[in-house]
Formats: C-alpha cells, structure tokens, sequence
C-alpha cells in the first residue's frame, strides 16, 4: 500500500476522537482490573465485551478490544507482583523476581520495574504491528507444525533454567505436567486418555483451576501457616513507596528491554506461541547473559523487566498474521478477528487496502493503549500496594474466594472447584518437598501444542521423524533446545571439576 504515512496520521486523528478515547480509557482499565484478578485473562475480558462492540462503531469497538487485551496483560503482573499468584499465565515468569522483592520490602520498585517493561514492550510491538505487518506475514508463514514443535520443545527445555538448583525434580514436574495435558480426548483418533469414565475429563483438565491450585492455593495455606507464627510476617515490610521511576534507573536496562522486545514480537508472531512462552524464553535468555545468574529467582529486577517486557511485546505479534492473513497467533487475537468479521470487514492480505483507515485507526489505537497502560499504570499501582498492608487473616480468605470464583467461572462447572481445592492440596505438600510449580504449569501450557503439532509433523512426512531437523527453522529451534538443557549439566559438571 502507497502513501502510508497519510493513513497514519488519518488513524492518529481518529484515536483523539472522544468516543474512541473514551473506550480506550474505559477498555484499558477494565484489562488491568481483569488481568490482576487471579483466573481471569485478556480473552475473558474479550469474550465478555464482544457483544457490547456489537452495537458500537467498528473503530470504537476495536479500540476497546485492545485496550482490555493490553491492560490485562499487564495487569497479571500486579498480583504477580504482590501476592505471588500471575492474574494471567503470561506472568508466571514475573512471579519468579517480582514477588520476592515485594517479600524483600521493594512492592513499589517492583510493581514500578513491570509497569515500564510491560509500556515498553507493547509500544515496540504497536509499531511493528503497524508498519511491518504485510512483510513479517509473509516470513511468519513459514512456520509449520514441526516449527512450532520445536518452538514448544525449545519452551519446554528452559525449565532447565528456572528450577532452581534441583533439575532433577524440575524435570519430574514437567513431565507430570505432561502426562497431565494428556487427559482427555486424543488429538488424532479422539479417543478417551486416562479419564477413567468420568465424563467431565473428556476435554481434559481447565487451565484456569489448574493454575489456580499450583499456585494460589499454596499460597493461602502458607498465609495461614504465618497465622500462627508468632513475631513473624508475611511481608518482611511495606518498604518506600514510590510513584515513578528515575529515567536512570529504566535506561539502566536499555539492553535487556530491546533484546526481550525483540523476542516478544519474534515469539508473539509464531501461530500459537503467544506471550506466555516469550515471557519464559526472554527469562531464560536474561539469567544465562546475566553477570549473576544465581540471583534469579531471588529478587533480580532482570527477572521482571525480561518478562514483562516480552509477553506485552507479544501481543501486537500476535495480531500480525489474525489481520494479515486472518490466522490468529493466539485465543485473544482469535477473539478480536471476530470482532472484525462481525462488523463484515474481511481480514486477510487485502484489508489494508479495502479498509485502510479501520486497520491504521486500529494500529494508531494500539499504539495509545500501550501509552495508556504506563499513564493509568501508575494509579493502579498505588491502590495495588495496599493490598500488602492489609492482614493476613482478612487478605488470605479473600485470595481464596476469588480463586473459587476464578475456577468457577472459567466453565461454570463446580468440578473445576474441586481440581482446584484437589490440586492446591498436592502443590502444596509437593512444595514442602521442594518440588517447584512453574515446570508443571509450563507443561500443561505447551503440552497440548507440542503434541497436536507432533502428529500433524509426522502425517505430512509421511512418518519421517526426522523432519524436525530437515526444515531450516525447526532445526534451529530443535538444536537451541538441545544446547538450553545441556548447558547447565555440563556448567555444574564444569564447576565439580575444578
């Protein structure tokens, strides 16, 4: 398409409108309300909006969409942050570094350090989606089923590098939350796995109360273990508070901002990756460059910027090849493509030609969103923080009941509720047996991925399993995985040997 800049500035002009500032104002707030809710996610608070854009105009219904789907992501990171429980599976990994340091006094920085990363990411992704969309459809095209396999084995083998220093038990997670994925019905003949004739598991286990009982669960029992620990906190302290980072301190980590976006918009673009497995993959790529790797883990502001910065920096990716090509990169890209055809305009390689000041209002829109997340941000933070202060006997009771809520609602099914009560039961003996969670839950993530894109390999190789490493891309992938899960055994035998 000739003439961009024009339609740039056309789409830019729009935004201003008070109507369309207004939904994306209302749409980006609802996000991070929803994202820092424990069980909810962006494409909930997609789903629950798209029949309101129904009877909105076309440019005002998409401005919302984006703005839930940019403030939920960020919004994850605050209960990440504060209470150690990711509002969405895209910050799991954030929970790794920022709830330590909220444990360590440092809320604020934390909650401060996510906020800028998650602005960061997803201004960078807002420009690629805007200006590179027609040329990286084209490229992103040449992912297959074994590129996305190797994609999800290369995910799978960074758990090598956040288990902590037990791998062995790491691995035992991730492969009991394979086993776990495989429940149901299979993907190729659609016969019954381990279901045992209960008919509730013939689609499998829901993510959301399996998050929800991995991760939340413990945590309301540790809650309740301080109740009666005498002279014990649960947070050493609330710590200074702050209201804004000094350029210095964000400028600090220049690199490690533009290298996670980088990955984020990389991963983001890769049918069916999404930012969850970008947010692992910039994590793991931060703590093997870092100068202090055993920090990690342990309260390193690396950890949260990494993260933070590539799942936002995935979300305009993610929307690349939906309007495009019309193949959406995710569930909430999937979402907003139908939104699109509802209103009767066709995405695909067409759209910036038929419908140029819809896509540009919509690419502009994504850009002020991101713009949005960092200024309303920072009021949210303030209201986030008291949520440390607030007692334990009152704060661990309310954590359970949204957890029940969250579980609920995810089909409104009360057997949800009892996976997760069942589940949060074992996680939390598992964790005293120091078996750590994030493997299992990442597993249950790219399980399913990595197994439906197995079998669609093996069919359109006529059974050569060697494909992986015959395509360039998947052999790439598929040798970066293999180095991921042998470096750290060969740096440990390394170490013994000296």
């Amino acid at each position: 398409m000739e003439n961009v800049w024009p339609m740039v500035l056309l789409g830019i002009q729009n935004c201003f409108h008070l109507p369309n500032l207004f939904f994306m104002v209302g749409g980006t707030s609802l996000g991070v309300i929803v994202g820092a809710l424990p069980g909810l996610s962006a494409t909930t608070g997609m789903v629950l909006l798209l029949p309101l854009t129904y009877g909105l105009p076309i440019q005002a219904g998409l401005l919302m969409l984006a703005g839930v789907y940019c403030g939920a992501l960020y919004g994850g990171s605050i209960s990440a942050v504060l209470i150690g429980i990711p509002g969405t599976a895209a910050a799991l990994a954030t929970t790794f570094d920022g709830f330590p340091m909220t444990r360590q006094g440092k809320a604020s920085e934390a909650l401060l350090y996510a906020l800028y990363a998650s602005a960061f990411g997803g201004v960078i992704s807002a420009f690629v989606l805007m200006f590179l969309t027609p040329v990286i459809a084209k490229w992103a095209l040449k992912f297959g089923p074994p590129e996305i396999f190797a994609l999800g084995l290369w995910g799978m083998t960074v758990v090598s590098s956040i288990v902590g220093q037990d791998i062995v038990k790491g691995l035992v997670m991730a492969i009991l939350g394979l086993l776990v994925s495989t429940v149901g019905a299979d993907p190729m003949e659609g016969y019954s796995r381990m279901t045992f004739g209960n008919f509730y598991l013939i689609g499998g286990f829901s993510f959301v109360p399996m998050v929800l009982g991995a991760l939340a669960v413990p945590r309301v029992f540790d809650m309740a273990e301080k109740l009666n620990a005498r002279g014990k906190e649960y947070f050493s302290s609330s710590g200074t508070r702050k209201f804004f980072l000094k350029p210095r301190e964000i400028l600090h980590y220049w690199v490690l901002l533009i290298k996670s976006a980088i990955i984020g918009v990389v991963v983001g673009i890769a049918p069916a990756a999404g930012p969850t497995i970008a947010s692992f993959l910039s994590y793991n790529e931060a703590k093997r460059v870092s100068a202090d790797p055993s920090s990690f883990g342990n309260g390193n502001r690396e950890g949260v910027i990494a993260s933070e910065t590539a799942n936002n920096g995935a979300t305009g990716g993610s929307l690349v090849l939906a309007l495009s090509i019309g193949i959406p990169g995710s569930a909430a890209a999937a979402i907003l493509l139908g939104a699109v055809i509802m209103k009767g305009i066709q995405p695909g390689p067409m759209l910036l030609e038929n419908n140029p000041e819809t896509a540009f209002t919509f690419f502009a829109g994504f850009l002020f969103v991101n713009i949005l997340v960092f200024i309303l941000g920072h009021f949210f933070i303030q209201i986030g923080f008291s949520i440390i202060k607030m007692p334990i006997k009152i704060l661990a009771p309310v954590i359970f009941v949204t957890c029940v809520l969250g579980a609920f609602s995810a089909e409104n099914d009360i057997f949800n509720v009892y996976v997760m009560v069942i589940v949060g039961i074992l996680a939390y003996l598992l964790g005293k047996m120091q078996f750590p969670m994030p493997p299992f839950i990442l597993a249950l993530i790219l399980g399913p991925i990595m197994e439906a894109n197995f079998w669609a390999s093996y069919l359109i190789s006529y059974g050569d399993y060697l494909i992986f490493f015959k395509r360039p891309l998947s052999m790439i992938f598929m040798i970066i995985a293999i180095l991921t899960l042998l470096t750290p055994l060969l740096v440990k035998k390394k170490k013994r040997s000296t």
